[in-house]
């Protein structure tokens, strides 16, 4: 059994030096509440600034880790100029599985005005290795979306081991480049999870923008978004969860 979620939690910029604290709440532990509460073995989070990943790391405790660079290099430009550090975000991946390697890579951005980025790591798993990327795609422009999906497909091609994907792609399924893009995928024998209703709390229609890919070795058991009112602040986006069983023998 493999719990895994992909949970965009707001990088709430209007909020001067926010770091998951927000009044008396804290969403860093509303964060950790969530991974005991599904038992979840990997969640890939998107919009985390500098100072909420600080706190972060100061938060997690094995067998947690966590995994996934900046779209900036931290330095001292960059973690003293307000907005570079406000929109300097990572899409780390949080996981209690053994990992072998990790790496983030910029996704083709120039036609747009912030860099993307996709965080990949390799997992070793009680049934075998796994491929898990954690993206955040251009919520702007369609064509700079295109080429970032370009992308992720040519970084799935070359892998051999099981592959997650998830994130916050910005397209429903609606759109017709994420439509090619997951019939693409699906010749890889790799199958988007129909999540039947929005993700986004804002959305003004009843779609998914976030999204999650698995290879045909991983069989379904369920799939969630969270939508207790206890974690209405935690995001505008609903945390999705879903619990699978590993179809896959380790080779």
């Amino acid at each position: 059994m493999l719990n895994i979620a992909t949970m965009n939690i707001q990088n709430k910029y209007k909020i001067k030096k926010y770091d998951g604290l927000l009044g008396q709440e804290d969403h860093i532990e509303m964060l950790f509440e969530l991974i005991k509460k599904y038992h979840i073995n990997i969640v890939g989070l998107q919009e985390v600034n500098p100072r909420y990943y600080r706190r972060l790391e100061k938060r997690i405790t094995p067998p947690y880790v966590c995994y996934g660079n900046t779209r900036y290099q931290e330095n001292i430009v960059t973690n003293h100029i307000g907005v570079l550090e406000t929109f300097n975000e990572r899409v780390p991946i949080i996981t209690d599985q053994k990992v072998l390697s990790y790496k983030t890579e910029y996704l083709p951005w120039l036609s747009s005005l912030v860099p993307r980025i996709v965080t990949m790591t390799k997992l070793a798993t009680e049934q075998g290795e796994i491929v898990v990327f954690n993206t955040h795609l251009d919520h702007r422009k369609n064509k700079t979306k295109v080429k970032e999906l370009k992308y992720l497909l040519k970084m799935i091609k070359e892998i051999s081991h099981p592959v997650i994907l998830m994130g916050d792609f910005n397209m429903t399924t609606k759109n017709k480049d994420f439509v090619l893009f997951t019939k693409e995928l699906k010749n890889l024998k790799i199958n988007h999870i129909d999540i039947k209703e929005k993700t986004y709390k804002e959305a003004t229609t009843n779609y998914a923008i976030d999204h999650v890919f698995l290879s045909e070795s991983f069989k379904v058991e369920s799939v969630l978004l969270e939508k207790d009112k206890k974690y209405q602040s935690f995001s505008d986006h609903y945390p999705i969860i879903l619990k699978l069983h590993l179809g896959f023998s380790k080779k």
